[in-house]
């Protein structure tokens, strides 16, 4: 129970220093500020995206491995390297925007 409860506050707290990281990072660049909810919305669909995209990559992974036959590295690269790729862009155009 404590398990979850600590990771329930980890996730809430990550979130609002997310959101909090955009908006500092948006002011820092002379931009115009964008609402909580705006920064909130943008940060939510950025970690929305990472999950499922890191949950089908897995998926990937686990047919690549074991139903295919390849390797431990070669179904990595195949797989969750480019997953990851995409996802730190995405972070990259988020902080960026």
């Amino acid at each position: 129970m404590l398990v979850f409860i600590g990771g329930l506050i980890e996730w809430v707290v990550d979130f609002v220093t997310d959101v909090w990281l955009v908006r500092k990072k948006r002011s820092l660049k002379n931009r115009p500020e964008n609402t909580w909810n705006k920064a909130a919305e943008d940060v939510a669909l950025v970690d929305g995206l990472t999950t499922a995209l890191l949950a089908f990559a897995v998926v990937v992974f686990v047919v690549i491995h074991f139903v295919v036959g390849l390797s431990l590295g070669v179904s990595l690269s195949l797989s969750i390297a480019p997953a990851l790729l995409y996802c730190c862009y995405r972070w990259i155009k988020l902080m960026n925007g």
